[in-house]
């Protein structure tokens, strides 16, 4: 009976949060319960084009560790390694590409109700009693300040639902020398995210002083030394457990140390702190949207009662003041996490936050709850709670109101009826517990259930205030635009049987997001070879060399290519543009009225023989049109420029910075625009010839731009309107002669080679050397240790040749290529990986069979 009503009660930490969700996914209209979805800040443009490359891997569409949509193309494990080894992942093979977004809110809900689960397992194996009430802690910690703010961020969710499986791992460890759970759980933490893995890591050692020096009884003097002597099995634990996931975690940092993530910025190592007693202001509800998601303050929010039986514990007489020591040592370690910039950044793996700052919050609410449950269980037992406790807590709170309402973040403070809600709330939660210690019987229940529906209806409200201003998307409309560009795609790879790159502009309204959508990760989403994209796994060498050819990048994790380039096509292999616009200069060849396709002839293949100097050739940077000028003159010399600087006729000056630059086109062909040191964010307005500019994404600087085909002496009017003020010297325009590069595409043709990508991601193809001034092979792949190149059945090693592409040496005569990615690192982490499981499982059983043996 007892255990039958302990499953009832795991089910209902489950069941509860689970409900809770479903209401407001109700309320907000979120599909599949209306038509609003979660295509909005780094879900739509990231997490949910991964979760598709998931389900094209698994369902066998591709089965390489190898990926061009990635970037040019990169590995896959760093990714994945950081967004896809989640089990909740597997869903989305069970659901169509197109009901993705409903399946992520599925993966969210499962994920946050599972968190109540883990918590109320904890807490009942803890302290040995669980109770209804119990619930009320558990679905406070899954729907905490954490969760509402960064839910969106799901790959990071898992990690909070074995956190309590951790701690109570790391208690069993010391306190019964059982190392099974803490094992298990630090593995599978590591592994599903290695990012919040590495938190819980540094907080495992932290919780492990703390239940060492409070809990462990000792007939020794507890020092640093028997510290240590004592600990040993949790120091072995850990490092075993930590080699053991040498398999994800070895070709992740290999990722991770090819991006720009390795640059230290000092000023993120100074002591200094991150916020002043507006802090207390993140106790009350509505503490931060979806507005502030990217800067704001911790995210500590756990609920009114959790938070006034927390002040409770530091008040009640029934608890020692060397538990309260404890407690304060522990709870103040989390905060200096995030109070100090020091501290924080450490706790990030060394590297402060871009956006989403304070991730480890979820631990202080955390520790929040178990406290508070203490004090709960000693409020059961008789203690009373005395009126100074929701006192401090209004105190607190109007503090940190007042404080964040006269400071420099007090863009922050959502409403002032916020603040008054939460008072309230306060003193209505504490009359129901005294009046709960008061009662008994039926009297006592009906408390009880009230008590339940006032933190009910108060962690969904701030759920609530944390969702409700979300541009959410259409998902009618992107079911609809994936359904056309899917079939689009996939007919464009049927009629090409070799691999060719892809450049893909939907517009944003069309795809169902309701902010503006960029694109970058659309390769990613469709599973095509293109050339934009925005992860945290970005290759720096990649990144810089695309933008010192004229590609545009936002920052370290982005890359876009905004404005067509013809000689980025040739470089790139672009082979067709699909774009909602119009080109006038070019051939229409779709059948769909709501996607215009354009073949590109300059794109030749994905590489072509160029001379041996070519490898010496440097790219400047911020230079993209002469650096584009001497490639193509690197590939065939030409007496004449390729690229023609227009001749300015005038340059005017009207109110408000209306600037007007009148020039004419010195040859036929497309001009290209570029000005680096134009900050396009103070441009309110840009037109060529009365026609407006802009691109289909967001840009802030560093972009090149292709204003269109114009004639020889065609004259051209440029209109810009500015916030600030602007110099003309600033400008560069370009005419790239039509004839001259029409000519070398030509020739280049007969020079070019076309690969062809098996499943297993071998690529084949052939070419033959005739020209002896041109035996260098140029691939329009990026540079990479892990490819094995076979050149005539003989390996041969690759270069590195403009920037971060290959070049491959050859002789005169045919030749048949052959190039396989092998992730040698990963080998290296499976071996260790499985070296580490089968020691440890020898030493288990020789264990277990001396122990026989004794016997």
């Amino acid at each position: 009976m007892l255990k039958s009503k302990k499953n009832v009660l795991i089910c209902g930490s489950f069941l509860l949060p689970f409900l809770l969700l479903l209401i407001l996914w109700s309320i907000l209209g979120l599909a599949p319960f209306g038509n609003n979805n979660l295509l909005v800040s780094d879900l739509g443009t990231q997490y949910m084009p991964f979760l598709s490359s998931f389900k094209q891997f698994f369902q066998g569409e591709t089965n390489s560790l190898y990926s061009f949509s990635d970037t040019l193309g990169s590995t896959i494990l760093p990714l994945s390694a950081y967004y896809l080894l989640s089990p909740f992942n597997c869903l989305v093979l069970f659901f169509s590409y197109e009901q993705l977004p409903i399946v992520i809110l599925l993966i969210i809900t499962l994920k946050i109700s599972f968190m109540g689960s883990t918590m109320f397992y904890y807490l009942q194996k803890t302290y040995q009693q669980a109770t209804i009430s119990t619930l009320l802690f558990s679905t406070s910690y899954s729907l905490c300040g954490f969760v509402t703010v960064y839910c969106l961020n799901f790959m990071w969710l898992d990690a909070l639902i074995l956190f309590p499986l951790l701690v109570l791992g790391i208690q069993e460890l010391w306190s019964h020398k059982k190392y099974l759970l803490y094992s298990i759980t630090l593995f599978l933490s590591i592994v599903t995210n290695y990012y919040m893995g590495y938190m819980l890591c540094i907080f495992a050692v932290c919780y492990s002083l703390y239940w060492y020096y409070q809990k462990i009884e000792s007939p020794k003097k507890k020092t640093i030394w028997q510290l240590i002597k004592d600990g040993r099995l949790f120091f072995v634990t850990s490092f075993l457990t930590g080699i053991s996931t040498s398999f994800i975690l070895i070709p992740a940092i290999e990722g991770m140390l090819e991006t720009k993530k390795t640059n230290f910025d000092w000023q993120t190592f100074l002591p200094t702190p991150n916020f002043g007693l507006n802090f207390f202001s993140q106790f009350g509800l509505g503490s931060v949207n979806f507005e502030w998601r990217l800067e704001h303050l911790p995210t500590v929010f756990s609920g009114i009662l959790m938070v006034l039986l927390f002040i409770a514990y530091f008040q009640l007489a029934t608890i020692s003041k060397k538990e309260k020591f404890g407690a304060a040592f522990l709870i103040g370690f989390i905060f200096l996490s995030f109070w100090l910039e020091l501290v924080n950044t450490v706790w990030h793996m060394f590297q402060s936050p871009a956006g989403f700052p304070y991730r480890n919050t979820f631990i202080f609410s955390f520790l929040i709850i178990k406290f508070a449950y203490e004090a709960f269980l000693k409020l059961k037992e008789g203690a009373t709670l005395r009126l100074l406790v929701p006192t401090i807590f209004s105190v607190l709170l109007a503090i940190g109101y007042v404080s964040l309402k006269f400071s420099e973040e007090k863009i922050f403070l959502l409403s002032d009826h916020y603040f008054i809600i939460s008072l309230f709330s306060i003193w209505l939660t504490f009359a129901f517990v005294v009046l709960i210690q008061k009662t008994n019987g039926a009297k006592k229940r009906s408390l009880y259930a009230f008590l339940f529906l006032v933190v009910c209806s108060e962690l969904v409200f701030n759920f609530w205030i944390s969702f409700k201003d979300i541009p959410f998307g259409n998902q009618e409309k992107f079911a609809q635009t994936f359904q056309i560009q899917e079939k689009i795609i996939s007919d464009l790879e049927d009629t090409n049987s070799t691999l060719f790159r892809i450049k893909q502009t939907i517009d944003s309204d069309a795809a169902g997001y309701n902010e503006k959508n960029n694109g970058y990760n659309n390769p990613i989403l469709y599973g095509y070879a293109g050339v934009s994209s925005y992860t945290s796994t970005l290759d720096a060498k990649t990144q810089d060399t695309l933008q010192a050819l004229g590609l545009y990048q936002k920052n370290d994790r982005r890359i876009a290519y905004v404005d067509d380039s013809r000689v980025i096509n040739l470089l790139l292999n672009v082979n067709y543009l699909l774009t909602p616009e119009v080109k006038a200069h070019q051939e229409n060849i779709s059948n769909d009225p709501t996607t215009n396709i354009y073949k590109n002839d300059e794109a030749i293949g994905m590489g072509f023989l160029v001379p041996q100097n070519f490898e010496t050739f440097k790219l400047e940077k911020d230079q993209p049109l002469k650096n584009q000028e001497m490639i193509l003159q690197q590939i065939q010399q030409n007496k004449d420029d390729y690229f023609r600087e227009t001749q300015k006729i005038s340059w005017t000056k009207q109110e408000n910075n209306h600037y007007t630059l009148t020039t004419r086109t010195t040859a036929n062909g497309e001009l290209y625009l570029y000005a680096p040191e134009i900050n396009w964010k103070k441009i309110t307005s840009f037109t060529v010839n009365g026609e407006k500019i802009q691109p289909a994404v967001y840009i802030a600087t560093n972009q090149l731009f292709n204003l269109g085909h114009f004639k020889k002496d065609a004259i051209v009017t440029l209109e810009l309107e500015s916030k600030k003020e602007l110099d003309d010297n600033i400008i560069e325009l370009k005419t790239l002669q039509q004839e001259q590069f029409d000519s070398l595409i030509t020739k280049q043709k007969a020079q070019a080679i076309q690969l062809k990508e098996e499943v297993s991601g071998i690529l084949t193809g052939e070419i033959t050397v005739t020209d002896p001034e041109k035996t260098l092979l140029y691939l329009a792949i990026p540079y990479e240790k892990n490819w094995k190149i076979m050149v005539d059945g003989k390996e041969v090693k690759a270069k590195s040749v403009l920037g971060n592409f290959t070049g491959i040496d050859l002789t005169s005569g045919k030749h048949q290529l052959t190039m396989h990615y092998q992730q040698r690192n990963f080998i290296v982490g499976v071996f260790i990986s499985i070296s580490v499981l089968l020691s440890v499982l020898f030493y288990q059983l020789s264990k277990r069979f001396k122990h026989r043996k004794s016997k």
